[in-house]
């Protein structure tokens, strides 16, 4: 359930864990900032096949929307102007799950900081918490660190609603539950020695003595942080204080860094604010904090990473879609929140992992019931937790059999680095990226298209490639008819190419080439599209390019 009351407070999240995989297998990703980063994820999303009602939830719907209605990019309506690049999902999908979680690792995040519910039997609490602790059961094989951010404000909503009628006794049932079930798990976050607690206000309990009160079954208090400036609600219980999201933006997080004299300070990390509340028919803030692309999180970003009164931060959020402050890769930004992150934490690792992991994440769908290539990802997932993405890539490569070649920039999410496009006629510019109806796995895509006749021979050439034999695989969308349009591949600039002319695809579908034999360690490999005529309605989209050794 949302949250019903926003706390204006500034300056001015059971699955078993797969059996197939020990914790210790999980490498950690190494970085060159030492600070601690924690993401907030909320576990509160649900599909019809998710749901377990048949319904969809209730933050892609808000009041309003229906994600059963799909325009002709093959996006949904959800309850939110921003659309995750995988569609809407299911929180307490293991394969979601999978996919978020390496996410995060490869962007150098250490934890993950749950938004959890507590024990209260009310709306979608209980099933919140079944997500949350499907989420949990993954977290130690992937690599990462967890914690909670309680929701006491639950409480006084049961209250109110007929559900409890003790609210004290409603919180010390959810701090035993913590105590039994996540204190005591070896990835569970301790600071200053002891378990890591946060709570989104204090709204329910507000006094020194609640805190007390809840607090009582715990034999070990824990490292206990309120809200920004809110510390003084729960009294010596609290430890601390962690930043949020309010309009004074840059501002009230430098005074919070800079002036709050709190013992333990959580810095805040987030890429703008822009809620869906009002369009999706929900009460809430209508307040903007404009994205301007990676820069209001670059900013928030370096502010924390640079504070001398922090050694720890939290981005938020992961994927809070129905406020716009989600930073899991969407159509709309792409990896960039994730790309920016590595960047500025010293991770050695790029997009391309990143895509790897989407690429991991497409086949677990796509070969869903298969069990003989449920158990190859498997593998490769296992790989990735290891950081052996080489043997992970070799496994995911185009969905099919062969050694994976690394191809710079396959998915196009960096532009046309890596590219190059020859044309006869001075018509080079009808070959481009865009993020047009979407890519295929990611938010950018290749594009051949032109008002006016062209040819265009997009390409890539790679060298160093041990002798033997090669495809090239790719996924292509394409409309209306050209003279001329080829997946190809060649062994030089002036040599034969072995092609596979393009059909008409409607969806998204891969192809490849034939097998083409190298002996002299090169080959060259693209698209090559020739337009006699300027119909507009012809085009066609290509994206994910994979080389392989068979």
């Amino acid at each position: 359930m949302r949250r019903q009351g926003w706390v204006s407070l500034g300056a001015g999240l059971v699955c078993a864990l797969w059996g197939f995989l020990a914790a210790d297998a999980a490498v950690p990703v190494p970085k060159t900032v030492g600070k601690k980063v924690y993401v907030h994820l909320m576990p509160w999303f649900e599909t019809r096949s998710t749901s377990g009602t048949g319904a969809w939830g209730i933050h892609w719907t808000m009041a309003n929307q229906n994600p059963d209605v799909v325009d002709g990019s093959g996006r949904r309506q959800i309850a939110s102007y921003y659309y995750p690049l995988i569609g809407p999902y299911g929180s307490g999908d293991r394969d979601v799950i999978e996919y978020q979680l390496l996410l995060m690792k490869y962007a150098g995040v250490d934890g993950v900081l749950i938004d959890w519910p507590g024990t209260i039997n009310a709306w979608d609490y209980p099933k919140n918490r079944a997500n949350t602790e499907a989420i949990i059961a993954q977290t130690a094989a992937v690599g990462l660190d967890f914690a909670v951010v309680y929701e006491d404000h639950n409480a006084q909503l049961a209250y109110e609603a007929g559900f409890i009628s003790d609210k004290l006794g409603a919180g010390r049932n959810d701090m035993a539950y913590l105590r039994d079930r996540y204190f005591n798990q070896s990835n569970y976050i301790r600071v200053n020695n002891a378990p890591l607690l946060l709570v989104f206000g204090p709204q329910t309990f507000q006094s020194a003595g609640d805190w007390t009160n809840v607090f009582s079954p715990l034999s070990q208090k824990p490292t206990f942080l309120t809200l920004w400036y809110e510390s003084g609600e729960a009294g010596a219980n609290a430890k601390g204080e962690f930043a949020w999201i309010y309009p004074d933006f840059t501002t009230g997080l430098t005074h919070f860094y800079n002036n709050q004299p709190s013992p333990l300070k959580f810095g805040s990390v987030y890429p703008g604010f822009r809620s869906f509340y009002a369009a999706g028919g929900w009460g809430g803030p209508t307040w903007e904090i404009a994205h301007n692309g990676l820069n209001s999180f670059n900013q928030t970003l370096d502010l924390a990473k640079n504070a001398g009164s922090i050694n720890h931060f939290q981005l938020n959020t992961w994927n809070d879609y129905g406020e716009g402050t989600m930073i899991e890769p969407t159509r709309e930004f792409g990896y960039g929140f994730l790309t920016s992150l590595q960047q500025k934490l010293g991770v050695p690792y790029s997009q391309s992992e990143l895509e790897l992991i989407n690429t991991l994440y497409q086949q677990r769908k796509q070969y869903a019931g298969d069990g003989n290539k449920q158990a190859q990802l498997n593998q490769a997932a296992s790989a990735l937790f290891s950081l052996d993405v080489t043997g992970a890539r070799n496994i995911l490569n185009g969905g099919g059999g062969g050694s994976g070649v690394s191809v710079t920039n396959g998915g196009f999410e960096s532009g046309m680095t890596g590219w190059t496009t020859w044309t006869p006629n001075g018509t080079a510019g009808a070959a481009f990226t865009e993020t047009y109806n979407g890519g295929h796995a990611s938010a950018n895509h290749l594009t051949h298209w032109s008002g006016a006749p062209f040819e265009t021979w997009t390409y890539q050439s790679v060298s160093g490639l041990a002798s033997g034999s090669y495809k090239v695989r790719a996924w292509v969308r394409k409309g209306g008819s050209f003279a001329l349009s080829r997946l190809q591949v060649k062994t030089c600039g002036s040599c034969a190419a072995v092609f596979t002319a393009l059909g008409t695809y409607g969806d998204w579908t891969q192809v490849e080439t034939p097998a083409i034999s190298v002996t002299g360690g090169s080959l060259e490999f693209g698209f090559h599209t020739q337009a006699t005529t300027g119909d507009t309605a012809n085009f066609i989209h290509m994206d994910d390019v994979s080389l392989v050794k068979l």
